[in-house]
């Protein structure tokens, strides 16, 4: 995708997609927790699962052959281990979106992301506001290498998820939490449920030096930004001049700016952001932070 279509997505507030792994790397691995998350996803046999030759696998009893399959066949998963054997994958949308389409893009994301021959099946849950899909996906591939996501590659699976939904026809954004300002940090399964079940998340309450290490913590997005927005304002097209407003408006309500050093929306160097009104036909006036151009922050943040 272009810089700029990626740019007016995120400033108009396009959906963002989720991605998740809900299983730690560390704990119980082995084929006694494979079979309980898929009698979970499946639910024991009465939600349809697809594998990774779209495959149906429908009923307790065939539910019971793929268990066994996966427990014997390839290279197997032991009845208990030290490795994750399995990744718990969960792709979701907010509601609204078409439940269909996100079928659709999690079938085409799973064979794009996990397509190389490793076993995987997913579920499609229509239970909840959300529509959202569980996969449960092999670690080990047919050359015995296992899968070993780090920040980098969940961002990239978000990416890829988003593209498949856009394809589709449905809006849908893969920003980094830090490049949208994002202050919270909630535990993975209270994010994952409290999402799905449109349960209202009480905001942690946050200490000075909180406070403090968030704010240092997203100086270089914020500044990132600035220099997008002084570039589109210095630009002789009004599209970019108008393009630069929205995003000192987008910085100004984001969450982080709620924690700059005098609690008010701000930019780091304490400088006000942003100017209250532009004259006509002039570019908008945005603060200088004396950026070190030799080391200019990028917005493509991890995750």
């Amino acid at each position: 995708m272009h810089l700029r279509e990626k740019l007016m997505m995120t400033l108009r507030g396009a959906p963002e997609v989720m991605v998740k792994i809900s299983n730690r790397a560390s704990g119980p691995q082995g084929m006694s927790v494979v079979r309980r998350h898929l009698k979970y996803i499946s639910r024991d046999g009465c939600v349809e699962l697809e594998d990774q030759d779209e495959c149906l696998i429908a009923g307790k009893q065939a539910l019971d052959a793929l268990i066994e399959q996966w427990h014997v066949g390839g290279w197997g998963i032991p009845q208990e281990s030290k490795r994750r054997e399995t990744l718990n994958v969960l792709l979701s949308m907010p509601p609204g979106t078409d439940r269909q389409a996100v079928w659709a893009a999690a079938r085409a994301f799973a064979h794009e992301t996990f397509g190389d021959g490793r076993p995987y099946v997913f579920a499609k849950h229509d239970d909840e506001a959300h529509p959202h899909v569980h996969m449960s996906v092999h670690t080990r591939g047919p050359d015995g290498r296992r899968l070993n996501p780090r920040k980098r590659d969940l961002h990239q699976w978000r990416e890829a998820f988003a593209q498949q939904l856009r394809a589709r026809g449905v809006d849908a954004n893969a920003t980094p939490k830090m490049a949208r300002g994002q202050t919270r940090r909630l535990s993975k399964q209270a994010a994952i449920w409290g999402t799905l079940q449109e349960t209202p998340i009480r905001s942690p309450v946050i200490d000075d030096r909180t406070r403090h290490n968030l704010w240092k913590a997203h100086i270089e997005t914020l500044s990132a930004w600035h220099q997008i927005a002084r570039t589109l304002a210095n630009s002789n097209a009004p599209k970019d001049r108008a393009m630069a407003i929205g995003v000192v408006e987008f910085v100004r309500q984001m969450p982080i700016c709620s924690l700059g050093p005098t609690n008010r929306p701000q930019v780091p160097g304490s400088l006000p952001w942003p100017p209250q009104s532009t004259e006509r036909g002039r570019s908008p006036a945005v603060p200088d932070l004396q950026l070190d151009r030799s080391r200019l922050p990028s917005l493509d943040v991890e995750r």
